[in-house]
C-alpha cells in the first residue's frame, strides 16, 4: 500500500462534536476508548487526544498523559548521573491507534514523531526528559524501531513498559 505524505497529514485536538463513528482499528479497546472515553478524560484534564487526519478521514489517534519513570529502571547511559530524585518526569503515550484501512501507510510513525515533537515542546517549558509507553506485546518491535527501550523489569507483563530518552535527540538538533 502506498505511503501517505506527512505533509498531507495533520494532527488535530479532539473536540466535542467530531464524528468518530468511522474509525476502526484492529483493537476493540482502542476503538472504545476513542469513541467513549477520550473526550471525558480530556475534559477531566487527565489526557489529551489528537486525531490524525488525511483529507476527511481519521487515520489514527494518539493520547498523551504525564508519567514518571523510576530512576533505577533506566539504563545507566540514559540516566542522569547524580540525579537526586527517585523518578524522572515523562510524557506517556497512553494510546496510539491506526485505522485498519490506513495500516502500513506511515500513520503510526507520523503519530510517534508528533508525540516526540510535543514532548520536546513540553520539555522546553517544564522539563521532561523521557517518553514512556505501556506497549501492547505485539507493538514492542514498532517502538523499538523508533528508539524506545524495553524495561527489563516489565518485559513479561501484559503491557511491557518502554521508554525513549529525548536528550540525545535534542542534543543532535
Amino acid at each position: 500500500m502506498e505511503k501517505i505524505l506527512y505533509s498531507e497529514l495533520q494532527n488535530l485536538p479532539l473536540k466535542k462534536g467530531q464524528n468518530l463513528a468511522s474509525f476502526e482499528s484492529t483493537n476493540t479497546d482502542l476503538n472504545d476508548f476513542l469513541k467513549n472515553d477520550a473526550l471525558v478524560d480530556q475534559e477531566w484534564l487527565v489526557s489529551k487526544t489528537y486525531l490524525c487526519c488525511w483529507k476527511k478521514s481519521i487515520t489514527g489517534y494518539i493520547t498523551l498523559v504525564t508519567d514518571t519513570l523510576e530512576v533505577k529502571v533506566v539504563d545507566e547511559q540514559d540516566g542522569i548521573k547524580g540525579y537526586p530524585y527517585h523518578k524522572y518526569p515523562c510524557v506517556r503515550i497512553a494510546r496510539l491507534a491506526v485505522d485498519k484501512t490506513f495500516e502500513g501507510r506511515g500513520i503510526g510513525r507520523f503519530l510517534m514523531l508528533a508525540a516526540i515533537g510535543m514532548a520536546m515542546d513540553v520539555s522546553s517549558k517544564i522539563g521532561c526528559r523521557y517518553i514512556t509507553v505501556d506497549s501492547k506485546p505485539e507493538s514492542v518491535g514498532f517502538y523499538e524501531k523508533h528508539g524506545f527501550k524495553l524495561i527489563e523489569k516489565y518485559k513479561d507483563s501484559d503491557f511491557p513498559k518502554m521508554y525513549l530518552n529525548m536528550y540525545p535527540i535534542i542534543e543532535r538538533m
